[in-house]
């Protein structure tokens, strides 16, 4: 498994956005864990949003 985290202080996207993606935000922190050969397709749809800073904990 592998967590993706975006934090919210630096990124003001709309909550509604990433809850829909499968993210949960705790501590000011979105954070989704998904499976190694789905990291391509979630980095894919997160630049599409234009959402910077994203960091990547293989796990």
């Amino acid at each position: 498994m592998t967590t993706i985290i975006i934090k919210n202080e630096i990124h003001k996207l709309d909550n509604k956005i990433l809850r829909d993606l499968g993210y949960t935000l705790v501590r000011d922190v979105w954070n989704k864990k998904v499976e190694m050969p789905q990291i391509r397709n979630e980095i894919e749809k997160l630049q599409i949003l234009k959402v910077p800073n994203i960091e990547i904990v293989l796990d």
